[in-house]
């Protein structure tokens, strides 16, 4: 792997609504040449379904859009019908990584952040379409869960993070995916491997909220283990508390019209932005500079995926100078709770939601400073170097 990346092109394969998370596609636009974004769909996000596209960036420009190909499904089979869809990521990943290898004659590296799509990589390098192949591993899905054939798919997966690792570089969001994978023995001693987490921008707003309202934020897709049960069951107290009360969310999921059933019995002002996507960065920026607390208070379950991985909602948080409300789930709230840049939560306590709101409220100017210390921490452009350095 080579240092002059000005000249050099990259494949990075991606889940919407992900492919950006921690800046991460801005930096590859930022530091390649070319980079050939294949974004696949996994939930239905907003009213209609984006369709999965291939996009080619030249110098961070669009040159060129492609549709590709996708079966819609009804959200009760999505994952009965996982094994029909990921073969048609399979082949159209190989299909259209020869039809840019023989346009751009070469292609150095495959990027991609999903255990199958890594496999994937493996194959096409196997063809010689691509030179090198990063797994950036995100997540683990723990083979538990309530539902029979989501437990088998997951266990399915699994098979295809123990292939990952052949990658020519292994990087890991955290420590202890990384030790999770050395304890079971998939990760051997012989096989080096780095940690980078999600990265964080630096877009903090000029002001903060007036003492006697109260904004809170939630970013992400709308699925009840994201923890925001907790923001509608405690609306009532927190109206009295802030009489200048409003809910910010923006996302869409499975579970959004429950959500939005929660809210129509309520008198609180709740916005539901849907799905914003990139074209919309300004909205986004918009919404958090004049919000006062970020939300991610994801529900401690065994089979809840966030257990693994990295926070991308509340790096985002962070960006913009907002204290965060989490729960224990994360390595990283270990840091929230020891830069004060947030309140770290027991789900399952009543009170506790409102006493972390009131708590950063009555000391905020000093938990908006740690979250800014905390964001300049992780600006992204330092952090992603190493994942295509030698």
């Amino acid at each position: 792997m080579t240092n002059n990346k000005k000249s050099q092109s990259i494949i990075y394969v991606n889940f919407s609504p992900y492919e950006n998370a921690g800046r991460i596609l801005d930096y590859l636009k930022d530091t390649f040449k070319y980079v050939f974004l294949f974004s696949f769909n996994f939930h239905k996000l907003g009213r209609t379904r984006r369709s999965n596209k291939l996009y080619v960036f030249r110098k961070k420009k669009v040159v060129q859009k492609l549709n590709l190909y996708q079966i819609p499904v009804p959200r009760k089979l999505v994952f009965l019908l996982l094994p029909i869809r990921s073969m048609l990521i399979f082949v159209q990943i190989l299909l259209y990584s020869s039809y840019l290898k023989n346009k751009y004659s070469q292609i150095d590296y495959y990027f991609t952040v999903n255990a199958f799509t890594a496999w994937v990589g493996l194959v096409i390098k196997r063809f010689g379409f691509v030179k090198n192949t990063v797994f950036w591993v995100w997540d683990y899905y723990p083979p538990l869960h309530d539902d029979r054939i989501i437990m088998f798919m997951r266990k399915i997966y699994w098979q295809f993070d123990k292939i990952g690792t052949n990658s020519d570089r292994l990087v890991f969001l955290n420590k202890r995916l990384k030790e999770l994978r050395e304890r079971t023995g998939i990760l051997k001693k012989e096989i080096k491997s780095s940690i980078v987490p999600i990265g964080t921008e630096t877009k903090f707003p000029g002001k903060r909220p007036q003492k006697n309202s109260m904004t809170l934020c939630f970013i992400g897709v709308l699925k009840k283990s994201q923890g925001l049960d907790l923001v509608f069951q405690n609306l009532p107290k927190l109206q009295k508390l802030y009489h200048q009360l409003r809910i910010e969310i923006i996302g869409s999921g499975p579970d959004e019209n429950y959500f939005k059933n929660l809210a129509k019995n309520s008198t609180a002002k709740i916005n539901f932005y849907g799905f914003l996507g990139e074209n919309q960065n300004k909205k986004i920026s918009t919404i958090f500079s004049n919000s006062s607390v970020g939300i991610a208070t994801y529900v401690p379950e065994k089979s809840n995926v966030s257990y693994y991985g990295d926070p991308s909602k509340i790096k985002m948080y962070l960006s913009f100078g907002l204290p965060v409300i989490t729960t224990n789930v994360f390595t990283f709230s270990e840091e929230i709770r020891e830069t004060k840049s947030g309140v770290i939560i027991n789900y399952y306590r009543k009170g506790e939601f409102i006493r972390a709101i009131n708590k950063i409220n009555h000391n905020y100017a000093n938990y908006q400073a740690n979250a800014k210390k905390l964001a300049k921490k992780y600006f992204y452009k330092h952090l992603y170097r190493s994942m295509f350095e030698d």
